[in-house]
């Protein structure tokens, strides 16, 4: 079970740290928003790392990528319709179907992470070649 938290956990470190490099090259103009978002990257390695240990054990690890999208429907859902990200980062309102694509997007982003994270499993629990 420490396989799963772990292979998740540093799949989730390294994708913030290399958003949290983006933003440093190209910053948020609202300040605001990237400090909400900074604040929100700071739980998601131990948010993955508990999702993958909930995986149901028939679904591990091949399933896994589609457990990661389940999660990132729950993200979407949670960034557009409770945090409303999209507005926050314009400083507008933005259409409904913004949001929608952005819950789409988030899907198939942590779908492909999550395609990662069962490759860091698979590599955490390979017997390793005796010497």
């Amino acid at each position: 079970m420490i396989q799963r938290f772990a292979s998740a956990s540093a799949v989730a470190s390294v994708v913030i740290a290399l958003g949290a490099g983006s933003l440093r090259l190209n910053p948020v103009p609202n300040l605001d928003s990237r400090y909400l978002l900074t604040s929100i990257w700071c739980v998601v390695p131990l948010a993955w790392g508990l999702w993958a240990m909930l995986t149901p054990k028939s679904w591990h690890p091949r399933r896994t990528p589609l457990w990661g999208a389940i999660l990132g429907l729950i993200a979407g859902l949670w960034a557009v319709l409770v945090l409303d990200l999209p507005a926050r980062f314009r400083g507008e309102p933005v259409a409904a179907w913004v949001g929608g694509v952005g819950v789409l997007l988030a899907i198939g982003g942590y779908y492909l992470l999550w395609l990662l994270v069962r490759w860091v499993y698979r590599a955490l629990t390979a017997p390793s070649p005796v010497r």
